[in-house]
């Protein structure tokens, strides 16, 4: 069955967005993926070295967190979508995400640290989706770019993690903690500033999750793209604590993660509208092809530089991949779907995916560590098959394409921000 809606276009209430509503944007942007940063490559050191969890309970933690967000990332962004208020839930998600990881520090041993990272992952990884459809929102309506929004939000990541690894040579382990819970406050109080976005609620009988989740087009895409992200899992948990068995330190491996983050910048930047000219499907299959081959490399490669020679494929394994999922919602989910269509790709992907390839890898790690970059090429071309069928004759989505791109030029508005059409 199709996701079918009411053929009327939802637009956004009249509302006059603040002349600096890009700075406010941006802002929060820099503030949550500075907190996201040292989190992802910082905080799995912290549980081992302060929480007293062995390699594999880390990742086995870390589950909690993505299980709870695929879960409540949906239902947290169906309910933007029956309230058309954006702005408020990302208000509230960032002052309770401050509360919830203020738990970690009562919390030692395995299953404490396990429901810990439960809770956190209801409320803070779900943000990032109803954020991006605040900041769509808000580019379409003042006419910029979203894709210079987030790469704020990847500079920031870059920055963070190149000084918090040259700190951490120099600090204790436990300075993650306390440094992670001013960066969640500060991105609080950036949050206070965001543009109010208030648009016309889905009033519609039936859920807009159930809509999406019937249709096996939009279920097929979702797997696939939950694979294909989900393949950096091992490599967001683990790469870390495994450079530092070949003698890779804190901040040498902040730098090796600065150089993927460099490369995914310079391809949101500088390659989006070269991007947009290919369809969804063939820019996730380029995805999987630089996922394959950047994880068999790893598997093999343990000098500091052999990994920098490779480690640029970021920008096509995350990504190319994150811009064919963009692509895809754009052309094919209707705009009263669209808060529904972020949070379940958020679920897919930092969810399913993602538990996925951190407990596989987590499990093969056990046995081989390297074995465990084998494990996550085989997860990104099991995505890559699966993004098969979900494509479409080249006829239609050039028909797609050119009305979006007309629809576009009626609004005078940036081609690239414009409200996807229905499918």
């Amino acid at each position: 069955m199709r996701a079918r809606c009411s053929d009327r276009a939802i637009d956004p209430l009249p509302a006059r967005l603040p002349k600096n509503t890009f700075s406010r944007l941006a802002a929060f942007y820099a503030a949550t993926y500075a907190a996201l940063g040292i989190y992802m490559q910082f905080f799995p050191v912290w549980m081992h070295d302060v929480g007293g969890l062995t390699h594999r309970e880390v990742t086995q933690a870390q589950s909690g967190q993505i299980f709870a967000r695929t879960f409540a990332g949906p239902i947290l962004s169906q309910r933007v979508d029956r309230n058309g208020m954006p702005t408020r839930m990302v208000v509230l998600l960032s002052l309770l995400s401050v509360f919830a990881f203020a738990c970690f520090d009562l919390a030692r041993g395995m299953w404490p640290m396990f429901l810990c990272c439960v809770l956190y992952g209801c409320i803070y990884p779900p943000l990032h989706s109803v954020l991006d459809n605040l900041a769509i929102e808000s580019a379409r309506e003042g006419g910029f770019r979203f894709t210079r929004l987030r790469a704020f939000g990847s500079l920031a990541f870059l920055v963070v993690i190149v000084i918090g690894g040259a700190l951490l040579e120099q600090w204790p382990s436990s300075a993650v903690y306390g440094v992670l819970l001013l960066l969640l406050l500060v991105s609080w109080l950036f949050s206070l500033r965001l543009p109010v976005v208030v648009r016309e609620p889905n009033v519609e009988r039936r859920a807009p999750m159930a809509q999406m989740l019937t249709d096996k087009t939009f279920v097929l895409f979702f797997l696939a793209n939950g694979l294909l992200q989900g393949s950096h899992g091992g490599y967001y948990s683990l790469s870390t604590l495994y450079w530092r068995t070949h003698g890779i330190q804190e901040g040498a491996a902040g730098l090796l993660w600065a150089e993927g983050v460099v490369s995914e910048i310079v391809l949101f930047v500088f390659a989006r509208e070269w991007a947009e000219r290919l369809r969804p499907t063939t820019l996730l299959w380029i995805g999987m092809c630089g996922a394959v081959v950047r994880w068999l490399l790893l598997a093999t490669l343990t000098s500091p530089w052999a990994i920098a020679s490779v480690n640029w494929l970021h920008a096509i394994s995350f990504g190319v991949t994150y811009l064919g999922a963009l692509q895809f919602l754009r052309l094919r989910v209707r705009p009263e779907l669209q808060a529904t269509a972020q949070g379940l790709l958020g679920a897919f992907s930092s969810g399913i995916g993602m538990a996925a390839g951190t407990m596989l890898a987590g499990y093969v790690y056990e046995f081989a560590p390297s074995g465990a970059f084998v494990a996550m090429a085989g997860l990104a071309m099991v995505g890559g098959l699966l993004a098969f069928f979900v494509r479409r004759p080249f006829e239609v989505f050039l028909r797609d394409e050119n009305q979006r791109r007309t629809s576009a030029n009626k609004d005078q508005t940036p081609a690239s921000e414009q409200p996807p059409t229905a499918s």
